[in-house]
């Protein structure tokens, strides 16, 4: 099965410099940057690294997603941001699992072992608390329902009629693999140090869009 790792970025020179080299072309049969405006010079590095990059067509975190999957066309598909929180090694890892028979594989951040150097206390407790929910609620057993560093299986994207446009993307991504008895798997990971660039995620307004998310797909169920 062919895999495609589509890269997410708005604003991430720092991060895609330091971290676009560490990702080898072999690992795909497609790389795809998906950028949300950079105006800092982040296309053009990644141009000039030999990636191809392609203009998100809607707004908002899941907006990029949405816009890489329907531009890729492989059979797994791997989602990264480049912005030092994530570790290159974690997608091979990911394409290797997929391999296994997984529909979705994500990489947690508070697996046992795992190392946390960017989660304050506040996102690491509402990470947790928000989790916890998920897995009463819709009868999960994660740790982890948040991270963005994950691999999916494009039957199995297709199956979740993804909608979530905003950074409740991800969320919406597990609770519906969830919903719909999807084989899901977790690798314990770390979660590094942001890499330059601004924190996009803002805790009060992304806590309230993923309270909104429990109750609209708990209303659906």
């Amino acid at each position: 099965m062919s895999v495609a790792i589509i890269i997410l970025t708005l604003n991430e020179i720092d991060g895609v410099k330091a971290i676009l080299p560490k990702i080898k072309k072999e690992w795909a049969e497609e790389i795809v940057v998906v950028d949300g405006g950079s105006n800092d010079g982040t296309i053009d590095e990644c141009k000039k690294m030999g990636f191809e990059v392609v203009n998100q067509k809607n707004k908002g975190h899941g907006g990029g997603i949405l816009t890489g999957i329907n531009y890729t066309k492989s059979d797994k598909i791997v989602i990264f941001g480049p912005d030092g929180n994530h570790e290159p090694e974690e997608i091979p890892q990911l394409i290797k699992k997929m391999d296994e028979g997984y529909d979705q594989v994500i990489i947690s951040r508070f697996g046992k072992g795992s190392e946390n150097l960017d989660a304050g206390l506040i996102d690491g407790f509402g990470n947790k608390m928000f989790t916890f929910f998920a897995n009463v609620i819709f009868n999960g057993n994660m740790t982890d329902t948040l991270n963005e560093s994950r691999s999916i299986t494009r039957k199995a994207f297709e199956e979740l009629k993804f909608d979530a446009m905003q950074l409740d993307s991800t969320f919406q991504m597990s609770i519906r693999g969830m919903k719909r008895k999807q084989k899901i798997v977790e690798i314990v990971g770390n979660e590094g140090r942001r890499i330059g660039g601004k924190r996009k995620m803002k805790p009060f307004q992304t806590g309230c869009r993923l309270i909104k998310r429990i109750l609209i797909e708990w209303i659906k169920n």
